[in-house]
């Protein structure tokens, strides 16, 4: 009978996704996040422009977190008319958007199913050439 003892050092792990930019906050989770917000803004809801600043200032790059801040983003999110005073309660009527139907509610979900595949291409491209970006 033959014995074997041996160790597995698995401290390095951290490095080596750091390396492949996989670690918290790394390259490829700020890929992620930069991709969401610029993809997203086809779909948000557009009159001024607030509503796109409201998802940059609420966001932290490589955080994994993309959102909008305030009470607005998430009322236009759902896409229902609300009425009376404060607090507001939803109705049934859909708000209508400018720039619809691409513009509208439920943004996030609609740019994922149509181009949350090529989100993840990219991520995969970029870790393959090793965070390095372009050909």
């Amino acid at each position: 009978m033959i014995q074997f003892h041996g160790e597995l050092e698995l401290d390095k792990t951290k490095e080596i996704l750091k390396r492949h930019g996989l670690d918290e906050g790394g390259y490829i989770q700020k890929y992620v996040d930069n991709e969401v917000l610029k993809r997203s803004s086809k779909y948000i809801p557009f009159r001024t422009g607030a509503l796109m600043n409201m998802g940059i200032l609420g966001t932290v790059i490589g955080s994994g977190e993309v959102a909008w801040l305030g009470v607005k983003p998430r009322y236009l999110y759902y896409g229902k008319v609300m009425v009376g005073t404060p607090p507001k309660t939803v109705t049934n009527k859909d708000l209508t958007y400018y720039g619809g139907p691409q513009r509208g509610a439920f943004w996030f979900e609609r740019m994922k199913a149509s181009e949350g595949q090529e989100i993840v291409k990219g991520a995969q491209e970029l870790a393959d050439r090793g965070g390095k970006y372009g050909g």
